[in-house]
């Protein structure tokens, strides 16, 4: 067994420590090529699966507050590390944007095969693609302009 990106094993000659395929920290998995492939598949697993949830419980909820459940398990979730996905090729956040397309319309009450972009805009939710770029913006903007944590604003300068 193991952690912390290492695999290790017990043989007679002592200890032998191998590299693991990905490694996880605070909440991260990271692999050997910082794809971000196994964290974004690991965050879309588990938005689909409150989803789900989330579906099965629909019936029983009013719209607002299906929609207050589904951004507090579902859509918040997308955006923990959102920060580290910037740059990322479209396939790798597709995963998410998959998931935020089906959250938008179970809120919404649409039929899957409806298209998105209305939806979105109904809604006032950006895609995964612009969310990430535009959490970056705005923390840069905070950090410029004195507004952002201190860790940031010290490196500006």
């Amino acid at each position: 067994g193991g952690g912390g990106g290492l695999e290790w094993s017990w043989t007679p000659e002592g200890c032998r420590l191998t590299p693991a395929a990905t490694a996880r920290s605070l909440g991260v998995t990271l692999d050997s090529s910082l794809t971000m492939e196994p964290q974004v598949t690991q965050a879309a697993k588990l938005a689909f699966y409150h989803l789900c949830q989330a579906r099965l419980r629909a019936p029983y909820l009013s719209p607002a507050d299906l929609a207050t459940v589904v951004h507090a398990m579902v859509t918040s979730r997308l955006g923990y590390y959102n920060a580290l996905y910037v740059g990322l090729p479209l396939g790798v956040t597709q995963k998410l944007q998959l998931v935020q397309n089906a959250a938008d319309r179970l809120v919404a009450g649409v039929p899957w095969r409806q298209h998105i972009t209305p939806i979105l805009a109904q809604l006032h939710w950006l895609p995964v693609e612009f969310q990430v770029k535009f959490k970056v913006l705005v923390l840069t903007f905070r950090a410029l302009y004195g507004l952002g944590p201190a860790y940031l604003r010290d490196h500006l300068y």
